[in-house]
């Protein structure tokens, strides 16, 4: 995900998660497609004559499920299947996890999980709270965390946010966690 291993706890929406089944709606991983669809009101019907071309053209070609089009009005089905809460990435150093983890810093809280304690820990301490990123290692009595990650405050929706929540779909339903 985004080219890193990482460990994600999310939540998922398990209305949703039932209706895609229902109608084998699988995840939705174009961009292009989320953000015609972010311009929908989720549930509510809008005249097709009120889109531009180029989302009239892109919901057209939406898989089924996503979006219903019948009688001059489209209605969005489809929202985030699954909420990510935190990502924790595994890196050799500090400055590679800053790097790493601060890649999902739009999407939820993060951490990372080094290999052992940091030789130069006060400036590894201080760059990671600067960002909110926590920093956690396995010593012989277990996890120690470091530095205490801060909770994510989203600040706005954007066709990235469920990008990423689309991503973690596919994986969790490639892997079988969902059930």
């Amino acid at each position: 995900m985004l080219k890193t291993t990482v460990g994600v706890a999310y939540q998922p929406n398990l209305m949703e998660v039932a209706r895609r089944r229902a109608v084998g709606l699988e995840a939705i991983t174009q961009m292009d497609l989320l953000d015609a669809l972010m311009g929908l009101p989720a549930g509510l019907p809008v005249s097709v004559g009120d889109l531009t071309d180029r989302e009239r053209r892109l919901l057209r070609r939406a898989p089924v499920g996503a979006v219903d089009i019948a009688n001059g009005r489209c209605t969005r089905r489809a929202v985030a299947p699954v909420s990510a809460q935190f990502v924790v990435v595994a890196s050799r150093t500090w400055k590679e996890g800053l790097r790493s983890a601060g890649q999902f810093a739009p999407f939820c809280s993060r951490a990372m999980l080094l290999r052992s304690i940091p030789d130069d820990l006060d400036d590894a301490r201080v760059q990671a709270s600067f960002f909110g990123i926590g920093v956690c290692v396995f010593t012989g009595r277990g996890l120690r965390m470091l530095v205490d990650p801060q909770p994510y405050v989203r600040q706005r929706h954007s066709c990235g946010q469920w990008w990423f929540s689309e991503e973690i779909y596919e994986k969790v339903n490639e892997s079988g966690l969902l059930g």
